[in-house]
């Protein structure tokens, strides 16, 4: 049955409707005094990216910032600010001569999430030997003060101090990666890092806590936490399904990043124990002197692991002229017996206390002399001394002939994608031992650049159009050499099969491959002619 409606009735709905709409009109614009509107309220959060270089530890300006959608350039302090909703993002860092940073971040009212950037590194030489020592130890000093930084952080921790150390252990790994396959001109492979456990841990712990943490921002449960909070309740949680219950959407975000440290702090199996486990066996000493024991990177004194201590000085032959542009000696000590590492700055005839045992010894000796090498060196009395006479690096070591050539080429090469211009022009030093049981070495040093000319018809490509790239390595010429930059983006590879004559001259066929991006694998040939030095 249909009830008709009074004319009355429909004409008071109607202003009931309409004047209800007016009033929710002013209740959002609101009204103020002299008539002015208040605006409406913001959404958004400031967050700030701090970018450092991840050995020296300095700001890095005119760095690429983009979170989200928001693109961003660090001022000369090296930090970038964008404003933007609460949420989770993607962020990406990139500076020409680092490696690109990615990662994803949740973004909360004045939240600091501090990124090093890790130079475009490439294997350890005579040369860069020294270099790369350095690097080492600074990227040694900052895993040790992201782990402090870590220990320490509370529920007032405004920055991503998780992240910090997952960079600063990857920092390590990859400076201690350029010189674990070292090469000395003189002697066989210097290999004790390659099965040194401490570093193994510091990686696997650092992997590990990234994990953990790119599950927590992604929404995932994570049986690793769960676990830990039916054991160790948070804010009444035992779950992260209960906690995430508590705090819907964006709320929930900075819960998670308290709720990560403490996870990392107080539980044994956590991602950053493993890495500290490792890290322990890291040990530094960065001011020698007799009342200064190195501490490793947990801050831990040496009469912790070992019985007894010594001390060592070090005494280079023409100190003087050595060490130039303010560097200095950097020892490495490998503890046979223990499996622990012992970095140590040298000053000339200065005593370095350290523990007594047998070590395998590599001294940086500056850019323009060769390392020095000591095996089975025994520290076992209160003070020693060795004296070291560093090699030039100029004068071909004896036993070995030295043979030096020019590979110069540019060739054009498209794919379905586009097409590229690769430019070689790399120095080649041929090291033949006399000995023939000993492998001769290929040493490949200059530049590699790419420009991207031409993209095939509807293809869109955000890596970057142009590349240049230093070639600094070395290995078998047979085996070949290869290094990558730019985390993989580009690479090369320099080949060389055929045996060398005896002659002072000759000329041999060097093969090569290189590639950028998109580019694919653009294969270069040709004849080198090698003088003999």
């Amino acid at each position: 049955m249909m009830v008709k409606r009074h004319p009355f009735f429909n004409g008071w709905f109607v202003f009931v409707l309409t004047t209800l709409g007016a009033l929710l009109l002013l209740s959002l614009a609101g009204c103020g005094g002299g008539g002015e509107t208040q605006p409406p309220l913001s959404d958004t959060r400031a967050v700030t990216v701090q970018v450092q270089d991840a050995f020296t530890g300095e700001p890095v300006p005119n760095a690429s910032v983009r979170i989200g959608s928001q693109t961003s350039t660090t001022n000369l302090q090296g930090m970038a600010s964008v404003s933007i909703p609460a949420g989770r993002y993607s962020l990406e860092v990139s500076h020409n001569g680092y490696s690109s940073f990615s990662a994803s971040v949740p973004v909360f009212e004045g939240w600091t999430v501090p990124v090093a950037l890790t130079p475009s590194l490439s294997a350890a030489t005579d040369e860069t030997f020294q270099l790369r020592s350095e690097q080492v130890f600074a990227a040694a000093q900052n895993l040790q003060k992201a782990i402090d930084e870590l220990k320490k952080a509370d529920a007032s921790t405004s920055r991503d101090v998780v992240l910090q150390f997952v960079t600063a252990g990857k920092a390590l790994e990859a400076a201690m990666r350029t010189v674990s396959n070292y090469t000395p001109t003189r002697r066989g492979r210097l290999d004790f890092l390659s099965s040194f456990l401490g570093l193994a841990k510091v990686s696997q712990g650092t992997e590990e806590t990234l994990r953990i943490r790119n599950q927590l921002l992604a929404g995932e449960d994570v049986p690793e936490i769960n676990q830990w909070l039916a054991q160790n309740p948070y804010q009444g949680a035992r779950s992260l399904q209960q906690l995430r219950e508590m705090y819907p959407g964006a709320t929930i975000d900075p819960v998670l990043h308290r709720l990560l440290i403490l996870y990392e702090q107080q539980n044994p199996n956590s991602g950053f124990h493993t890495a500290m486990d490792g890290a322990k066996d890291i040990w530094l000493s960065p001011f020698p002197d007799l009342l200064e024991a190195p501490k490793n990177l947990l801050g831990e004194a040496i009469d912790k692991f070992w019985s007894g201590a010594g001390q060592l000085i070090v005494k280079t032959v023409d100190y003087g002229s050595l060490i130039l542009q303010g560097r200095e000696q950097i020892a490495w000590l490998w503890d046979k017996v223990q499996k622990k590492l012992v970095m140590a700055k040298v000053k000339d005839n200065q005593p370095i206390t350290l523990p007594q045992t047998t070590y395998d010894v590599v001294i940086s000796n500056g850019t323009a002399h060769r390392p020095t090498l000591l095996t089975d060196y025994q520290l076992a009395t209160e003070t020693q001394t060795v004296t070291i006479t560093p090699e030039s690096i100029g004068t071909p070591p004896s036993g070995a002939r030295v043979y030096v050539g020019n590979f110069t080429a540019t060739k054009t090469q498209s794919n379905n994608l586009g097409t590229w211009q690769h430019s070689v022009n790399v120095t080649l030093q041929l090291t033949i031992p006399d000995d023939p049981n000993r492998p001769a070495v290929l040493k490949v040093n200059g530049t590699y650049s790419v420009m991207r000319t031409a993209l095939a018809p509807g293809i869109t490509l955000y890596e970057p159009a142009t590349g240049s790239y230093t070639f600094n390595a070395e290995g078998n010429p047979k085996v070949g050499v290869m290094q990558t930059w730019d985390n993989q983006l580009a690479a090369g590879f320099v080949q060389i099969m055929a045996d060398p004559p005896s002659n002072n001259t000759f000329t041999l066929e060097v093969s090569s491959m290189w590639r950028f991006g998109s580019s694919g694998i653009v294969v270069i040939g040709q004849p080198v002619t090698f003088q003999r030095q």
